[in-house]
């Protein structure tokens, strides 16, 4: 679920990858009035609280990651208690801090951290967060990556961000975040492996095999968003369009490596060196027409179907060899007779340019074209025998293929608006 916060952002100066010793950092005014706001953050993936210095829970500490930033969220749930300052600061391990005099002879000092922003009493605030440039992060070089989250408060109060067990009266900390020394304060760990953003595919076929294809592309398409954690791998497939009087079955193959079992999926065969899952067994069933033409979600004249969704989750190890380029080899099982069942006619996989192989198909004018593309996500699929060609004209044949094709804009009136 995404976390929708109305906070301002403080535009403070950045630790460098390079040095050891970070500047002291100005505590600026961060009021609500600031014009440095933003509203929506990618999903939460790390959630600690916020204990004072008696122990005493008050709140809570939000984590989120994406390809420009770490976002960590203040959130103070104790009431008449609000912010008053915020002190933020991302480590490989406690020896770093004490390099760069952040960690002094008596414990963690908190006005020494990279980020930091001030409040008004009056602001009132409860919520705030902080945006830390990826590059920050990806600099320390290490997936496990520490945050120190300090917060000073209206009720002269200290608080931390840190893992901890228990009630509002009196937590347990994780002894194993907490700083050295006099002052106190803990911090605690966040894996970017948790965080990573589904990273989206789409897949489109042309289910004629050697000839007589329309070219529209809208045979299936098929919608997929991978997430990869440290002990999962979480693909939810979305058939969005179906074109074709063939039936098929969507599926794809997986090395077994590090795999230590498949849940979601519809069926699951063991091929000696790799699994052939099936996700939808039959995509006229997944796709029931709205109308006469037989079709889903191709033919403008007809409702729009709502697309069906699948989850396949794949339980790894660390043996699991992950290829966030081709996490999975994906293909069609196409039966001819029109209904899916016995034995598929042919398979349909995605035509690889990186090596150029897989399935193709040759036009009237003797053009060769693959029968499964990859596009991106927000790909607006041709209507039913409208010629992908006459939809992005930058789409052409064989060899000489254009892989950015779907970057230029639709022409209007050709593509279908049912996605």
């Amino acid at each position: 679920m995404k976390a929708v916060v109305a906070a301002s952002f403080l535009s403070l100066t950045f630790q460098s990858c390079t040095k050891e010793v970070d500047d002291v950092n100005p505590k600026l005014s961060a009021s609500t009035s600031s014009t440095d706001s933003y509203t929506t953050l990618p999903a939460t993936c790390k959630s600690v609280c916020l204990v004072n210095s008696q122990r005493q829970y008050i709140g809570s500490v939000d984590a989120a990651l994406d390809n420009n930033y770490l976002y960590v969220t203040y959130k103070i749930t104790k009431p008449n208690v609000y912010l008053l300052e915020t002190n933020l600061d991302v480590f490989r391990d406690c020896a770093q801090l004490v390099r760069s005099w952040k960690i002094g002879l008596f414990g963690i000092m908190p006005d020494r951290f990279a980020y930091q922003a001030c409040f008004r009493a009056t602001d009132r605030r409860t919520t705030y967060t902080a945006r830390i440039p990826r590059s920050a992060v990806d600099c320390l070089n290490i997936d496990l990556v520490s945050i120190a989250a300090n917060a000073e408060l209206t009720n002269c109060g200290v608080a931390w961000g840190t893992e901890c067990d228990g009630t509002s009266n009196c937590v347990s900390i994780n002894s194993a975040t907490r700083f050295p020394g006099l002052y106190g304060g803990s911090f605690f760990q966040l894996n970017k492996t948790e965080c990573a953003d589904p990273i989206d595919f789409t897949y489109a076929w042309e289910d004629l095999r050697n000839e007589g294809n329309d070219a529209d592309y809208n045979d299936l398409v098929i919608k997929s968003a991978v997430t990869k954690r440290t002990a999962t791998m979480d693909i939810t497939f979305t058939a969005s369009a179906r074109g074709a009087g063939y039936d098929h079955a969507f599926k794809f193959n997986l090395p077994k490596t590090g795999v230590t079992s498949i849940t979601g999926a519809a069926n699951v065969q063991d091929n000696g060196t790799f699994y052939t899952v099936t996700v939808f067994p039959s995509t006229k069933t997944a796709l029931p027409s709205s109308g006469t033409s037989g079709f889903a979600n191709t033919v403008a004249s007809e409702l729009c179907v709502t697309p069906a969704t699948r989850t396949v989750t794949v339980n790894i190890n660390n043996s699991f060899r992950y290829n966030a380029a081709r996490p999975y080899e994906p293909f069609i099982s196409v039966y001819t007779s029109g209904t899916a069942s016995g034995t598929p006619n042919y398979d349909l996989g995605i035509y690889d340019l990186a090596t150029n192989t897989g399935d193709t198909w040759t036009d009237a004018a003797g053009k060769v074209f693959p029968n499964g593309i990859l596009i991106p996500a927000d790909w607006k699929w041709p209507l039913e025998n409208v010629q992908i060609s006459a939809v992005y004209p930058t789409f052409t044949s064989l060899p000489n293929f254009t892989p950015t094709w779907a970057n230029t804009a639709p022409a209007a009136g050709t593509f279908s608006t049912c996605n």
